[in-house]
């Protein structure tokens, strides 16, 4: 109970995070900059913020490091997500500091402007892949699939 209490914790104390580093203004106007130039084709233009999550005994959070804009990579990220099973939260398969973090958001908004879909992944001895919104809502992929989204996020 008090390993599910943690779990939990650290994720919301990421998302938390995630949003004051979006706010802190740091990256925020490269990132708009970077997305007005692509163009606005009309159609809802999409983008994948990736990063590392960390914690230690100060803080916990995510290191956004990757914009992905190619459209291919974020319909097979797309893909992924929606063929996913849900399934009750695993015990062992969450266990530590998820292996990535990401979140699709309109191109042109924040972290914290989106309510588009956020992702904490566990990557798997056997080469599939758990992931949590944050929420307490568990998801898992196949190998295959679990293959499709570390190349579509790298």
């Amino acid at each position: 109970m008090k390993k599910q209490f943690l779990i939990l914790f650290f994720i919301s104390l990421s998302l938390f995070i995630v949003g004051c580093e979006g706010s802190s203004g740091e990256s925020k106007d490269q990132k708009t900059s970077t997305q007005t130039e692509e163009g606005n084709s009309g159609e809802e233009n999409k983008i994948i913020l990736v990063g590392t999550p960390f914690s230690n005994e100060e803080r916990s959070g995510v290191n956004m490091n990757e914009e992905i804009s190619d459209s291919k990579n974020i319909v097979k990220v797309e893909d992924v997500i929606g063929t996913a099973e849900n399934i009750d939260k695993p015990e062992a398969e969450v266990e530590g500091t998820p292996d990535v973090f990401f979140k699709i958001a309109k191109s042109g908004e924040t972290y914290q402007d989106s309510q588009e879909e956020r992702r904490f992944v566990w990557y798997q001895e056997d080469g599939s892949a758990v992931f949590s919104d944050g929420s307490g809502e568990y998801h898992t992929i196949n190998s295959s699939q679990a293959k499709e989204l570390k190349e579509a996020l790298n």
